[in-house]
């Protein structure tokens, strides 16, 4: 009992601390946009002071671009220092997660070794769907954030577009350019955050088999040109819980990310095998791979891990088996066996 209560307690630490994280990563984000478009707007205005049009312009308007540049160029380094403040706030909560991670793991290796098969079984069930369901629950709440967050970046955004229509009278051309270069851009924000949103809860993951739902995943990925992905289903299909299939979707969604960002590879096997009592997943590329012992070593540009460690946190769940078989020059194979419960099917 006293273990279960350390472990809550560090899951509820890592919970804040990782909200917290998010916190100072949406703000960092949203003065990274305000810091790229003032340094838009002072090369417009710099760029409207052509010494030839300068001649022709009243002294007050000049004075008042000048003025207006110096405003910006103050404001812009104080962006960039709160920005990199925020990067080694950032940097320090990853390390303190990363250390927490780490405490976690031993202590819930701990505890499920002090299991029996029988309590295990007991209290997976319970444990695996409310687990899921709060994580699901948090996506949802995360993409109506995120949704309204970038609404009010891009009203922001719209309202440094009108003000920017302003200098119209110095440069009427030059303006309307960068008037439809921002116009284009919050289009592609817009679009960009409703794959994102879509990509957080599949609107149609209750009424779709697996199968159909991983052949979506594998089109898409096809379609960027990069890889060339086949996909292929073994045995009679079984249709299995929405938490189940999610897992499974995640797993293969995160599988094929670590690829594409990593692997440097040129095809992609995916393939969903059932049986009676589990389902299997496997993902094989034929990229660089790497060395299983140095894979708590390997980071992305973004300080964050591979995504092996949630994939096994999903299957443990489930009392699943994963494995990862991988060897410098030789690709990675990574295989996923999830037991199907009379009850989950």
């Amino acid at each position: 009992m006293g273990r279960n209560m350390i472990i809550k307690y560090l899951e509820k630490m890592h919970h804040e601390m990782y909200e917290s994280k998010l916190n100072v990563e949406r703000e960092n984000q949203k003065k990274k946009i305000l810091l790229r478009d003032n340094i838009r707007f002072i090369q417009a205005l710099e760029n409207s002071l052509d010494e030839n049009f300068e001649s022709f312009t009243p002294r007050d308007v000049d004075q008042e671009i000048h003025a207006k540049i110096s405003s910006l160029k103050e404001e812009q380094k104080k962006l960039e220092m709160e920005i990199n403040e925020s990067g080694i706030e950032i940097s320090n909560l990853d390390a303190h997660l990363d250390e927490l991670e780490s405490v976690l793991k031993v202590a819930r290796e701990k505890e499920r070794n002090q299991l029996n098969k029988k309590d295990l079984k007991q209290k997976r069930g319970i444990y695996q769907r409310k687990i899921l369901e709060i994580q699901e629950i948090e996506r949802q709440r995360i993409a109506r954030e995120l949704h309204d967050s970038v609404v009010q970046s891009l009203t922001n955004t719209i309202h440094k577009i009108e003000i920017c229509s302003k200098i119209m009278e110095v440069d009427s051309v030059r303006c309307r350019l960068e008037l439809h270069v921002l116009s284009k851009t919050i289009r592609d924000i817009i679009q960009e955050m409703r794959n994102i949103i879509y990509d957080l809860r599949p609107t149609a993951l209750d009424n779709i088999r697996l199968e159909t739902l991983i052949e979506n995943e594998v089109s898409k990925i096809s379609k960027s040109e990069i890889l060339n992905v086949s996909y292929e289903t073994l045995g009679e299909s079984i249709e299995l819980s929405p938490m189940i299939t999610l897992s499974v979707l995640r797993i293969v969604q995160e599988a094929c990310n670590n690829i594409l960002k990593h692997a440097k590879a040129k095809s992609v096997l995916v393939q969903v095998e059932y049986n009676k009592e589990n389902v299997f997943v496997r993902v094989e590329d034929d990229g660089v791979g790497f060395t299983i012992n140095d894979i708590q070593n390997l980071k992305k540009e973004d300080g964050s891990g591979l995504g092996i460690s949630m994939m096994k946190e999903r299957v443990f769940l489930f009392a699943g088996r994963l494995e990862v078989n991988s060897e410098p020059g030789k690709g990675t194979r990574i295989l996923v066996e999830i037991p199907i419960d009379k009850e989950d099917a």
